[in-house]
């Protein structure tokens, strides 16, 4: 059998990227050897079909990314080609168990699994995961289905300011009045915070941003005039292996960014002209959304493949958040703090899903999951959004699935509208 691994980190565009984490491990056993020697080694035995070797390897590389559902995938076909049946249903029924599906090709291992009548109730539980859930808030809708939006935070009086991917623009919207253009940024608009009396954003001139080969490629934190939208600064990261996915902004204006592709949290410290490194940490696979605690000192993050941290912003020091009742805390976001929980936009899940993750007071250990809203048919890839008082806020139809590798359409992929929907918290 011709079988072709790739890599499981997800690329920005991969948004349909999904993860699990199947099997216990203990900080020190994680990055016990690097990611890609494993994979290679993984590799060479599915060519040499040694399918037991390739099972092993692969076991050990969710150890180093536990919420990566490709590897869990794998793990599934090499137990059915070394007839171990009972071991592949067992995975993906722990996987149904905690509310996803699994998305398998149509071939001979994996028919061989869907027959068997022990999957049979697995299949059914999958099928109900799969299903809708929650009430469909709009909050707004506006016909442009090319804007790819990111970034959303709402302004007195109603207003939203959108942020795009795709024109660099960052838009203020009402109901009344449809879209208008109020900031113009020099690349892809990925998240933005709102300050005293300006406007920040994280930049990327990379990727579906429509201008990206006109100039090298470059991470930027820009602010802006709140009421101009004149840009009065922006710092850059130029070395062509930084992506900004996400911004948070202290209140003395520290501002705290993900990246993405390195992956790191970096940091725009107040009055600073430049962009540091604050946490690097061999744990990191792809940082996503960030959720800053200033009460108590911490900042949460959110890693597609690794799962959720916490960073204690004295110390630096950073703490895996431990998950004693086994729920999926990856595949996450746009990352949130409210009353003490984390409000999660788990897009790299099938179903995609707005989440809540209860934390203990520590804000090291996850004690709940509950779903909020999944597999709306209003949904075209929800991304990020914000909270205001009780209610959470979001970008429902981001389009990421339509734009390929290269930031081009997708032939017949479909696009939606623009949408703000919402979903009460309380």
């Amino acid at each position: 059998m011709n079988f072709a691994f790739r890599n499981s980190a997800r690329s920005t565009l991969a948004r349909g990227a999904l993860a699990f984490a199947f099997i216990a491990f203990s900080a020190s056993m994680a990055n016990a050897r690097p990611f890609d020697e494993i994979m290679t080694e993984a590799r060479a035995a599915f060519v040499a079909e040694d399918f037991a070797k390739a099972a092993d390897l692969l076991d050990e590389a969710q150890i180093d990314r536990p919420y990566s559902l490709y590897l869990a995938r794998n793990r599934i076909l090499t137990r059915i080609l070394t007839d171990r049946m009972d071991e592949a249903i067992a995975i993906a029924g722990d996987l149904a168990g905690r509310g996803l599906t699994l998305e398998t090709p149509q071939n001979e291992a994996f028919d061989r699994m869907r027959a068997e009548p022990a999957f049979a109730p697995i299949a059914e539980r999958m099928a109900q995961n799969a299903l809708p859930m929650g009430k469909a808030t709009l909050v707004f809708e506006d016909p442009a289905d090319d804007l790819l939006p990111e970034a959303l935070i709402r302004e007195d009086g109603g207003r939203f300011l959108i942020g795009s991917v795709r024109t660099g623009a960052i838009a203020q919207s009402t109901r009344a009045d449809g879209q208008r253009d109020v900031i113009s940024a020099m690349g892809g608009v990925f998240d933005i915070e709102p300050g005293e009396e300006e406007i920040w954003a994280a930049v990327n001139n990379q990727i579906t941003y429509s201008k990206a080969a006109t100039e090298p490629p470059f991470a930027a934190i820009a602010v802006y005039n709140r009421k101009t939208g004149v840009m009065k600064r922006e710092v850059r990261v130029t070395n062509g292996e930084t992506l900004f996915g996400d911004l948070e902004l202290s209140k003395n204006a520290d501002a705290y960014v993900s990246d993405s592709i390195t992956p790191r949290i970096m940091v725009l410290p107040h009055g600073a002209g430049k962009i540091e490194d604050f946490i690097n940490d061999p744990r990191f696979v792809n940082l996503q959304g960030l959720a800053l605690d200033e009460t108590n000192g911490r900042l949460f993050v959110a890693d597609y493949l690794a799962g959720l941290f916490v960073i204690d912003l004295k110390s630096k020091a950073v703490t895996r958040i431990a998950n004693p009742t086994d729920a999926h805390l990856g595949g996450v976001d746009g990352l949130y703090l409210y009353k003490g929980d984390l409000i999660g936009v788990q897009n790299g899940t099938t179903p995609q899903r707005i989440i809540r993750i209860g934390l203990d007071k520590r804000g090291t250990t996850a004690t709940s999951l509950t779903i909020l809203q999944k597999a709306l048919p209003e949904w075209n890839e929800p991304t990020h959004g914000f909270v205001d008082g009780d209610t959470f806020y979001y970008i429902a139809t981001s389009n990421w699935p339509a734009y390929d590798d290269e930031g081009a359409h997708r032939e017949g992929a479909r696009r939606e509208p623009l949408r703000i929907m919402s979903v009460d918290l309380n």
